[in-house]
């Protein structure tokens, strides 16, 4: 928002020695009259400040100046409050991760939520996935050196069918069923929360949506009434809170620890036009929506504790027809890249002819490379990217960010540096 400041001009009038001299002889009913005048003017004056300052709308807070073209503040602002670190660990990274002492939660993902509320142990013939990987070795000493250092374990519980979700968000029955289920779980693992990730595409039923937080408030009672201390948040897009989506926001929040907004994949492996994954800012203007513009919406409904930023530990990188940092992508090029990708890239940077670029609408580093004649542009997160989008939850005081995922950054301790440098930890294991 740009403040125009209106300033007073005094303006300077040359008169004579006489003009001087028959001013200190105004009659007094001329003199009234202009006391009257100016106090009109004042109290004009009054009124309009005063109204300016009842209907004025603080502009939402953000690491950039308004007098600069994404310049970055002269001081790092300092929050009100400690930060959570929520971090979810894919079955298929078990492998890939180090247990950092940022982290102040570890999310299991995932275990699939069928239609009739039972949680999914066979796909296609197997044991699925998911379910396999929750009783493995890997998991197992994962969860014991987080739990040595404090950090808190919890589950995440998906569902991405849409006739599953609508069998199950309109069956007391089904629900019912996840109950048990859960209470098992959390007799079985030593669990400290629930995190509740559903998400459609296509078309499904109006009333889904008032199933969703219906459900969402019976869980939160079950938990409430068998437990005293299992936390519960549920994750949703970050355009969650503009237009009509899956998600009754306003409801939501009450009934939850915390909303965690999926900031990321604004550019997917599909997308035909190469570009960043978490863009802070470029709006319209380069694209088709910023996290600034998705969190404006969000904090007029939601309270700033309760939300976590989600932010991305991966990049993504495409085929593409040129070096541009929009540049058109070739269908089913988009592939994941994890740091170690970037990494080998610059590792043979004269070989690939590799260029480091930066994006200055998205705050988003991004590189470009030939093999074999192609082009490829890929679009990432450094520290610097990363250090923008912690003071833009320092500067609104949001209650965190959530990792996705662990083990995109393998061994390195660059993101990790930034987390521990930018955010006051509300779960530090060297505190403890």
């Amino acid at each position: 928002m740009t403040k125009v400041f209106l300033k007073q001009k005094s303006v300077v009038r040359s008169t004579s020695s006489e003009q001087k001299s028959a001013n200190r002889h105004v009659p007094k009913k001329i003199s009234a009259q202009v006391k009257l005048l100016v106090l009109g003017l004042l109290t004009l004056v009054s009124a309009t400040a005063i109204s300016l300052w009842y209907f004025w709308s603080e502009p939402l807070l953000s690491p950039i100046t308004a007098t600069s073209h994404f310049q970055f503040l002269r001081e790092t602002p300092r929050s009100r409050s400690k930060k959570i670190v929520y971090g979810f660990l894919p079955f298929w990274n078990l492998k890939d991760v180090v247990i950092q002492p940022e982290l102040s939660q570890l999310s299991y993902f995932s275990l699939t939520i069928d239609g009739s509320g039972n949680l999914k142990t066979q796909d296609g013939g197997g044991t699925e996935p998911g379910y396999a990987k929750l009783q493995s070795e890997e998991f197992l000493d994962l969860s014991s050196s987080a739990r040595e250092q404090n950090t808190a374990v919890e589950l995440t519980l998906t569902q991405f069918n849409v006739d599953d979700a609508v069998a199950f968000l309109t069956s007391s029955k089904a629900q019912e069923t996840l109950f048990k289920n859960l209470d098992a779980l959390l007799l079985s693992y030593p669990i400290n929360g629930i995190n509740i990730d559903i998400e459609l595409s296509g078309s499904y039923p109006a009333n889904t949506k008032n199933n969703l937080t219906a459900f969402m408030k019976a869980l939160r009672a079950h938990l409430d009434t068998t437990y005293s201390d299992v936390a519960l948040s549920i994750d949703m897009y970050a355009g969650a809170a503009q237009g009509d989506s899956l998600w009754d926001v306003p409801a939501l929040a009450p009934l939850v620890d915390h909303i965690i907004v999926m900031a990321y994949d604004f550019h997917q492996r599909s997308s035909p036009q190469a570009g960043p994954v978490a863009p802070l800012f470029g709006g319209t203007e380069f694209w088709d929506s910023d996290i600034n513009q998705h969190l404006q919406a969000f904090l007029k409904i939601v309270p700033p504790s309760k939300i976590l930023l989600g932010i991305p530990f991966y990049g993504y990188e495409w085929k593409t027809t040129s070096r541009n940092a929009q540049s058109h992508t070739f269908p089913k090029s988009g592939s994941t890249a994890k740091i170690s990708r970037v990494k080998e890239l610059l590792a043979q940077k004269d070989t690939l002819k590799v260029q480091e670029q930066w994006s200055e609408a998205a705050l988003s580093p991004f590189l470009s490379y030939e093999e074999d004649g192609e082009i490829f542009v890929l679009y990432y997160e450094n520290s610097r990217s990363i250090s923008y989008k912690l003071d833009y939850v320092n500067q609104l005081d949001l209650g965190g960010v959530a990792i996705w995922a662990l083990g995109y950054e393998g061994d390195s301790r660059e993101l990790w540096d930034v987390i521990s440098n930018k955010l006051e930890l509300e779960y530090n294991s060297q505190e403890k």
